[in-house]
């Protein structure tokens, strides 16, 4: 079972994945990938955005399931943490680099969808004008 006070539990993810669990079981699998045609719902892939980001930087804490002897000897603990921060620097600057284009991507769709909204609102206006 989840541990009471484990800080690596995202829950802003576990709650966009049980609602979005919630909508697939009540409306089917579509309903719960679309969010209704004239709303976008960001709030799961930023929530995903997020649990990435906390994923991809660096490690700065000792795993517990590998806190036993030798491994729980603090020297040794910062010394191999500090090497694998800077045998994967190349990985977490492009982790980084990904997540801040998936931002912009979100929010470019935010707006890209804005956009066609109002497009679709003046087509039908004008289309009753005729």
């Amino acid at each position: 079972m989840l541990e009471a006070n484990n800080p690596d539990i995202d829950v802003d993810a576990l709650m966009a994945r049980v609602q979005h669990e919630v909508l697939r079981r009540q409306f089917g699998d579509h309903a719960a990938s679309s969010g209704g045609i004239d709303t976008i719902d960001t709030v799961m892939l930023d929530s995903l955005i997020a649990a990435a980001a906390l994923r991809a930087s660096a490690r700065n804490r000792w795993p517990a399931r590998l806190n036993f002897f030798p491994f729980s000897l603090r020297p040794l603990q910062r010394f191999v943490l500090r090497a694998i921060a800077w045998l994967f620097r190349d990985q977490h600057a492009f982790n980084a680099a990904l997540i801040e284009a998936l931002r912009e991507s979100v929010t470019l769709n935010t707006r890209m969808h804005a956009s066609l909204r109002e497009l679709e609102a003046r087509l039908r206006r004008l289309e009753q004008r005729g």
